[in-house]
């Protein structure tokens, strides 16, 4: 876990990985009861079968949430970081139970906002299986305190 960092303190270009972690059958049934999509596909392992995956997928959304979960694991913003600001989002491959996943951030860019006591951070995401597959990737755009604002 790293330490920590304020707005001023994060470099372009620095990159981080997260811990990693699997994705279980209970994963998809409690995403699909607090969403509401409980779509066949995602809960049921005979329509599964039928479906364009031929097993039982995670939910894109639960993707991104598990993203974004690994992201605060790294732990780089966990004292300064105010808010997401934005997120842009792809999907590449899907994600199944069983598969273990790590987050990938690199922080891209860096913008000055009215507020001197904060900035916003622009961090390239990938959310990577354990076989090295980009299962999605995008943009988190993250709301960090400055250290000396003024």
């Amino acid at each position: 876990m790293e330490k920590s960092r304020y707005f001023e303190e994060l470099v372009v270009g620095e990159e981080f990985r997260s811990p990693s972690r699997t994705i279980a059958e209970y994963d998809l049934y409690v995403f699909a009861g607090l969403t509401g999509d409980l779509t066949d596909f995602h809960i049921s392992t005979e329509a599964a079968k039928n479906s364009v995956f031929g097993q039982r997928a995670a939910h894109g959304m639960l993707l991104v949430s598990i993203a974004n979960g690994l992201y605060n694991r790294i732990g780089i913003t966990d004292e300064t970081g105010m808010a997401l600001a934005g997120i842009e989002w792809r999907f590449l491959a899907p994600g199944f139970i069983g598969d273990t996943v790590h987050l990938v951030a690199a922080v891209k860019e860096k913008r000055d906002v009215s507020k001197k006591d904060r900035g916003l951070v622009f961090w390239d995401a990938r959310l990577v299986k354990h076989d090295g597959t980009t299962m999605c990737q995008g943009q988190m755009v993250r709301m960090v305190r400055r250290k000396n604002p003024g």
